[in-house]
């Protein structure tokens, strides 16, 4: 029988951030969720034990920034004697004590450093750019596997070869690209958007700053197939098709389950999961039946799907809208 949930669980534990990143498209800071009151720490314990036997094989904590919630950690420990674990932090409330942690349980530490010169522009805050890279740096001494997360913004693209290098220089193993997506703070910030030839500068740059280190990183968000050949990045794994409710989902700080982070739209409460199956907005996803029309026809389309459909959807109002980076900026 056909797994019903997905193999990575995204669990989002909390609403609250203590950063204000101007490309942030988690949907409540653009006002397409209303925060409400968060799952308790022993209603996690249940998802977590129910989707492991479920078939749930990683876990990866974000938020929010997952270290403001109450009993974090002890979730995180919770669950990694049950699957693979990662946690996503914006590095501010990263200290020894949580890096000795991860390193102890082997779970991968992903860090968002959005540019060095521009961090404090991107993200809002007053943490400061040498505090993630001395966490870079504690992480190699202590053996804590670390990524090294970036959001590429027009902001930060034009240091993105020196933020990747000082990310690995200072003790990062790998790189985690995202590109900005419309959606939370980012529909607020249309300055901050990519083209398809900003997204193919900024794959370039990785492959080669990978390249040098001898390095690997991976292209987070995926790209329409047309967009770039794949195959020439060695480095740098890119992805082009959509694995929203095929190879991960979402569960937000209340307890809803979405098709993907990016996602505005609640599904069904966590522990209605067996019923996913008869909803369509979930099999909508499942069976990838959401190419855009400007895709009919074209032979990658299967393995493509036409990039980020949320991203349309947030944009366009719905998933099967062309993806944003054939629009160009004047879209937003």
């Amino acid at each position: 029988m056909t797994a019903i949930l997905p193999p990575i669980a995204v669990l989002e534990l909390t609403w609250r951030c203590n950063h204000a990143c101007m490309f942030c498209s988690c949907p409540w800071f653009g006002g397409m969720l209303a925060p409400g009151p968060e799952m308790h720490v022993d209603e996690w314990k249940r998802l977590i034990d129910e989707y492991s036997a479920a078939g749930v094989r990683q876990f990866s904590f974000t938020g929010g920034e997952a270290l403001m919630k109450e009993g974090c950690l002890e979730l995180v420990d919770y669950a990694s004697r049950r699957a693979a674990v990662n946690l996503l932090s914006n590095g501010r409330l990263v200290d020894e004590t949580v890096i000795r942690f991860c390193a102890a349980r082997d779970i991968r530490l992903s860090v968002s450093m959005p540019g060095l010169q521009t961090f404090a522009a991107n993200t809002l805050s007053d943490t400061p750019v040498s505090h993630i890279l001395a966490v870079f740096a504690k992480c190699r001494e202590l053996g804590c596997k670390a990524t090294c997360g970036v959001a590429v913004t027009q902001l930060n693209l034009p240091e993105l070869y020196e933020t990747l290098s000082a990310a690995l220089v200072a003790g990062a193993d790998s790189i985690l690209l995202n590109r900005f997506l419309p959606g939370g703070r980012g529909l607020a910030h249309p300055e901050l958007f990519l083209n398809a030839e900003d997204v193919r500068r900024a794959a370039d740059i990785a492959e080669e700053v990978l390249s040098r280190a001898r390095r690997y990183g991976h292209f987070g968000t995926e790209l329409p197939a047309c967009l770039l050949d794949a195959s020439r990045y060695r480095y740098l794994n890119v992805t082009t098709g959509c694995s929203a409710a095929t190879g991960f989902f979402c569960v937000g700080p209340g307890g809803m389950i979405r098709v993907c982070n990016h996602s505005p739209v609640e599904i069904a409460k966590w522990d209605e999961w067996q019923d996913l199956p008869a909803n369509e907005e979930w099999m909508h996803y499942f069976r990838h039946d959401y190419l855009p029309a400007a895709c009919a026809g074209c032979s990658r389309a299967a393995a493509c799907m036409g990039g980020c459909r949320e991203a349309a959807r947030v944009l366009y109002g719905s998933p099967v809208s062309p993806d944003p980076l054939f629009s160009g900026r004047a879209a937003l």
